[in-house]
Formats: structure tokens, sequence, C-alpha cells
């Protein structure tokens, strides 16, 4: 059986980042013997899996029959795959360039944040598997895609794990500064890890986000090992030069995330209210920086038009 498998959110713009969904569906049918396709139409499946992660790919499910099954956060927030296919080690040849391990220790998140789409796809919080799940032993790097790892209840568990196999860990989407503490903390100082990853999104959390930066650099912890991620333009929100400026002042890194709505449409923002004064990082930052501010340029210049 030839089952086809189709990341929608690749582009011509994009290279593309492992969907570890299909990387499951991939392991589950090639282990029944069936041939697997990835973004290859022509041939000639008997079954097709499509995924989307972004909303604003969507559209695309349109070129697809009926019989097609649909998934990810972009099209279904709510579906999901089957047990036996979850908890399969994900098929890391899907993507011949994948250098590292890809998973989550845990689902959900404690937080409800209005502009963020986990509570509706995953709910509470709520443990998922252990690393031994999906670390490809070739590897020794770890992405964890987890959405709030701190506030799972096997987060002492996945970390003391992390640190036991001694890999390198990328926490993806980031770390709550909301609920560190001193024993947290103390296990991050053993994780391997080139960046401890936070948000600043809201600024009626600045008091918990000074607490936390306190543990972290009382711990030993160097400011250039700290990234926030720093949420830009959701609701007109007009905090993000603040949030800058207070994370300047501890000289850690700011990564600025432009919200874009489910059509894929960012805010538009005055490039002076945010330029690069709120800039601060290495390299990569800056480039981040300028296409942020290049995008906002972009849509003033449209909405004159």
């Amino acid at each position: 059986m030839n089952v086809l498998l189709m990341d929608l959110d690749i582009t011509n713009r994009r290279q593309p980042f492992p969907n570890l969904a299909l990387m499951k569906l991939s392991q589950f049918h090639k282990a029944k013997g069936n041939k697997v396709f990835l973004n290859f139409p022509l041939c000639q499946p008997d079954v097709t899996y499509a995924s989307c992660v972004f909303t604003w790919n969507a559209k695309c499910k349109e070129r697809f029959s009926s019989s097609t099954f649909f998934g990810g956060s972009g099209i279904d927030p709510k579906a999901e795959l089957p047990v036996e296919v979850e908890h399969t080690m994900p098929d890391y040849t899907l993507y011949p360039k994948t250098n590292f391990s890809l998973g989550f220790t845990s689902r959900g998140c404690i937080r409800k944040c209005p502009w963020c789409i986990v509570p509706e796809k995953e709910g509470d919080i709520k443990p998922w598997a252990s690393i031994y799940e999906f670390w490809a032993r070739s590897t020794t790097k770890i992405i964890l895609m987890d959405n709030n790892i701190l506030a799972s209840p096997n987060w002492k568990e996945s970390l003391n794990d992390l640190i036991k196999e001694k890999l390198e860990v990328d926490f993806n989407q980031g770390l709550d500064i909301r609920l560190l503490n001193d024993e947290k903390v103390s296990l991050l100082t053993k994780v391997k890890t080139k960046t401890l990853r936070f948000a600043f999104d809201d600024l009626a959390y600045e008091r918990a986000v000074r607490k936390g930066l306190a543990l972290l650099l009382n711990a030993g912890i160097s400011p250039s090992k700290l990234s926030f991620y720093m949420l830009v333009g959701f609701n007109q929100d007009e905090t993000a030069v603040e949030r800058a400026e207070i994370l300047k002042s501890y000289n850690v890194d700011i990564y600025p995330m432009l919200y874009k709505d489910k059509a894929g449409q960012e805010p538009k923002l005055d490039p002076v209210i945010f330029s690069l004064s709120g800039y601060h990082g290495g390299w990569n930052n800056l480039r981040k920086f300028q296409r942020v501010i290049s995008r906002m340029k972009e849509g003033i210049k449209r909405e004159c038009e």
C-alpha cells in the first residue's frame, strides 16, 4: 500500500521543520510494510494524510479529496492520532536533514493566554511520555515541544532523564518563568543547553519576570544564556518597548514574535514605536528585529496604497 504524507507548511520560502505527527504516521505504516512518500502526490496513494500547523496554510486542503485524513492545529486543533500511532518512535528519516530528536513529555498548559491555541488544542497540563519514547539514540540533542514543562507533574523526572543521559536540550516552546523556584533553577543549571528560553508577553507579570531572573542570575546562569520570546502587537498592545527595556536592563537576549491572526495577518504597527531601539542580543536576534520592522513597514505601505 502506498501512503502519502503531505506537510502543508512546506513552502518555497520555508525550510521544513519536521512534522512530528507525520513522522509517527510514517513509522507506523513502514512497520506494516507500507511504502511512505512525503509531499509526492504522483505516488498514486492508497491513503493520504495531510497535516498543517499554521492556520494560514490551511487553504491548501482544498486541493485534496474528501477521503484525505486531515490533522494539525492549523486545520483541526482537536484532531488526535490513534494511541498506537501517538506513542510510536518518530521516523526521523522522513526529514533527512534532521539531526535531533523531537517530542513531548507533557501536553497542555495551566495558562489561558488569549493569543494561544494550546488551551483549545491540548487542554490542561498532563504528563505524556518519557524522553525514551522519542529519543533516537543516534542523536545527542532533543528539542522538547512541551508548552509548559515546569507545570507538568513529571517535570522533575523529565529534567533528571535529560541530565542523566547528558543530552543537549532545546526548550523550544519556552519555560514559564512564573513557575521558577530554587529547586527548578537548581536542576536547570545541570541541564545541558545553549539557551534557556522564556517569554515576557504581558506587562502584567513583570514582577514574576524580575523575580525569576533574580533566581537564575543568583544561581550563576549567565545572562548570555537567557533568551525571551516577546509577543508584539496582540490586541494593539503597546507595551513592547517597555517590556524590551526591562529585559535589556538584565542584558538578556530578546526575540520578538509579531502576532499573526488565524488568517496569517499581522497587526498594523508603526515601526517607529517598536524600532531597533528595542533590540538586544546576538546577530540572529538583530536579523529577527529587522524582519519584524520590515513587515511592519510593508503593512503600513499596503494600508496607504
